[in-house]
């Protein structure tokens, strides 16, 4: 028992309380105390690292579920079953019960009850954790929903702007290509007009200078005398 303590001591999983002189010699056959395991230490809760690398702090989800501290929490006993990991599972487990009927300070029901608690602890909080992703989840679908409709309308207003202008192009340029037919037209027509005016007005000059080709250009008379 006193080698199985030492190694756990060494490992830092127990410390003993070791006198400080040497204790008297003792007769033989008179049977030896024991060394008795001193009071462990609260062991913090060894921090779980989440996606984002922050380390999730237990010791904190703990406190607010109410877990109380124990006076051998069950970090302390998974410690001490990983530094008698070498050990096989029945021959580890009996080091561990030798170590609770040692020390009076604690029993193995001490980190069991510590474990359960806070399993306990960590289903509330993931249930908290889930519920409060259900609520964001239903939050950010409402969100969703109002920006799809946001953009439904105003697209559609944008779309219904954009018929109507163009609509108002089609009218504008049908009405451009009408006055401009009118104005082509209206202009065809003073040219044809203009055209048989003048057609008119050279056979009349001709057939007036005709009369001065056949009797010649008149006397020009003197006035007074």
């Amino acid at each position: 028992m006193k080698g199985l303590l030492s190694f756990l001591e060494k490992a830092g999983l127990v410390k003993t309380d070791v006198p400080a002189v040497e204790p008297p010699t003792l007769d033989e056959g008179e049977p030896r105390a024991e060394p008795a395991l001193g009071n462990p230490a609260p062991a913090p809760a060894t921090p779980i690292a989440q996606d984002d690398g922050t380390p999730l702090k237990l010791d904190d989800i703990y406190a607010s579920e109410g877990v109380m501290a124990s006076v051998f929490p069950a970090e302390r006993l998974l410690r001490l079953v990983d530094g008698l990991s070498a050990m096989d599972e029945a021959t580890r487990q009996m080091a561990i019960r030798a170590m609770d009927a040692a020390d009076e300070s604690w029993t193995i029901g001490d980190p069991l009850a510590d474990a359960a608690a806070k399993v306990k602890a960590l289903a509330a909080h993931a249930e908290r954790l889930r519920l409060n992703l259900r609520q964001l989840a239903q939050e950010t679908e409402g969100q969703l929903n109002a920006a799809r409709l946001r953009q439904e309308q105003v697209v559609g207003n944008i779309r219904k702007q954009i018929a109507e202008l163009e609509a108002l192009a089609s009218r504008e340029l049908a009405r451009a290509a009408q006055e401009t037919a009118a104005h082509e037209a209206s202009l065809k027509a003073v040219t044809e007009q203009t055209g048989r005016e003048l057609e008119q007005v050279t056979q009349a000059s001709q057939r007036l200078q005709s009369l001065a080709l056949q009797f010649g250009t008149p006397a020009t008379t003197t006035t007074g005398e």
